[in-house]
């Protein structure tokens, strides 16, 4: 009987920690990993920004999450580290399933973290120095097939201009699955929205988008600035994948390209498909491998991003080096190929590759009919063209000539926010203000409460992340009071948002940071 008893007692206890709730254990997992995607303006088919939002879809959350298919990040990080991943650890996997296992309850509302403010406009909010916006176009995907195509966009320029950061703004964002983004220098590049199968020039690769992904801000700080040269007279070309189902939206996506001043020296960086194949063949009915190999030299080279690049039979891709001396640098391995979602990986440091080094790259291809997004029913012999339907092995890289350090250089923090301007801003949302605002070392927020209340505010950055919790729960009375945020030393100038919850009602706002 005592030995009933105690294991009634440690059944009750496991029972109490057990408890999950949307507040105080799910929301945050969901603000940093999901919600660049799933909100109300997003790719996503259904926003995850409330409670509600989140338990009424509930459903759809379980299997993709522990499946592993979301958050969509494919690369393999206990093979390499990048900026700004979207990985999910094993206990933020089990508390979400968890939380559903026990009906997803919302629990104090109070509790609950102040949600990011996400921008519907581009992440990057200072004016660009150039805007090019593609033609208003109908989506011609079908309720089966995808619409793969491309604008040839004049620049204009009649100087070169060398660019320091860049992003693509989707026109109807729920339909744009990616887009690449291409430098034509000759202008000679056409427009195609008729074949249905355009996916853009072999060379002179700029970048891309894909949902979630950040812009692409090349690192900058005092004689460290790295860029890319746009030349007078060169187009900007979209390829651009809009996927099945989106038949007949309307879409006019537009590129907003940001320079360094005329007279700022930069270090020029490269892109281009260092490893391809283009002279291979996978027989139907089997799976095969691809490979392909490039020795550099004569000088070292510093790797900053890596783009690895298949079709619909792609298994799984990798990409390494090996030097001279026998040592190998890890880039990209995807063990699960989606042709879906595609990204470029920013390595978290610049990566030296020595002289002499050969870069290595290995795909599987799976061309039979266990895989289900062969395009041929039964299979056929699939060799390497441009079409969707044919096959690619391509990895791109962002590169450039290396200098003593850049390995140490943290790409992360040189990617810094722009600042929008120097107007003073006072904002007054729900009975909070925050002054001064721009400021350079700390601002105020003050808040009015009626009642018993808990109060947190957070503040997060342009991208969605968590950058701080000013308060965190507080417990207050009726009354007014005055915060003080002094800025952490390490914090980058550039615009930021604060979002508050008082008493379960949500307020934000925007910060701009001018630096100390």
């Amino acid at each position: 009987m005592k030995s009933l008893f105690l294991a009634s007692i440690c059944f009750f206890s496991m029972n109490l920690k057990a408890q999950v709730t949307w507040a105080d254990d799910v929301a945050q997992i969901v603000y940093t990993n999901c919600v660049t995607c799933h909100n109300p303006n997003g790719i996503a088919p259904f926003s995850l920004l409330s409670y509600q939002d989140a338990n009424a879809y509930k459903s759809f959350i379980d299997p993709a999450v522990s499946s592993g298919a979301m958050p969509p990040w494919t690369a393999d990080t206990s093979y390499q580290r990048y900026a700004h991943e979207r990985v999910l650890t094993a206990a933020e996997r089990n508390t979400i399933a968890d939380w559903i296992s026990q009906g997803a309850p919302e629990g104090d509302a109070a509790n609950t973290p102040p949600p990011p403010v996400l921008s519907t406009d581009g992440f990057l909010l200072q004016s660009p120095d150039l805007e090019l916006r593609a033609p208003i176009y109908a989506s011609n995907a079908s309720s089966s097939s995808d619409d793969y195509v491309c604008f040839s966009i004049p620049t204009g320029l009649t100087s070169d201009k060398r660019i320091r950061a860049f992003e693509v703004v989707p026109g109807a964002s729920g339909i744009v699955h990616h887009a690449l983004v291409y430098i034509d220098p000759n202008g000679t590049y056409p427009t195609d929205t008729t074949a249905g199968n355009c996916i853009g020039p072999t060379i002179g690769l700029l970048g891309g988008f894909t949902p979630g992904a950040l812009p692409t801000v090349f690192p900058s700080g005092g004689t460290f600035n790295l860029g890319m040269t746009i030349s007078a007279g060169s187009n900007i070309v979209l390829a651009m994948h809009y996927p099945e189902g989106s038949l007949d939206v309307i879409d006019s996506t537009k590129v907003r390209l940001f320079f360094y001043d005329d007279t700022t020296t930069i270090r020029e960086i490269s892109a281009t498909s260092i490893i391809e194949n283009w002279a291979f063949n996978i027989p139907a009915n089997t799976i095969d491998t691809v490979t392909d190999a490039y020795t550099i030299g004569p000088t070292d080279m510093s790797m900053l991003m890596v783009f690895p690049h298949m079709h619909l039979i792609g298994k799984s891709i990798m990409s390494y080096a090996t030097t001279p001396t026998n040592d190998t640098i890890p880039f990209v391995r995807i063990n699960q190929w989606d042709f879906n979602w595609q990204d470029f990986f920013a390595f978290n440091n610049l990566k030296k590759l020595p002289a002499g080094s050969t870069i290595h790259g290995i795909g599987v291809y799976d061309n039979t009919a266990s895989n289900s997004n062969n395009p041929n029913s039964p299979p056929i012999d699939i060799g390497a063209g441009l079409n969707t339907a044919d096959e690619m092995f391509l990895i791109y890289f962002h590169y450039l000539p290396y200098q003593t350090g850049d390995e140490l250089v943290n790409i992360d923090s040189l990617t810094m926010d722009f600042i929008l301007d120097d107007n003073t801003e006072i904002a007054i949302v729900n009975s909070t203000k925050v002054y001064p605002n721009p400021f350079s070392q700390s601002t105020n927020f003050s808040y009015t409460v009626s009642g018993n209340k808990k109060v947190s505010l957070y503040i997060y950055d342009i991208n969605g992340r968590l950058v701080e919790k000013v308060i965190d729960r507080e417990k207050v009375t009726t009354g007014t009071y005055l915060v003080n945020w002094d800025v952490n030393s390490n914090l980058n100038p550039g615009v930021y948002f604060y979002s508050f919850n008082i008493g379960g009602k949500f307020s934000s706002g925007k910060l701009i940071y001018t630096g100390k």
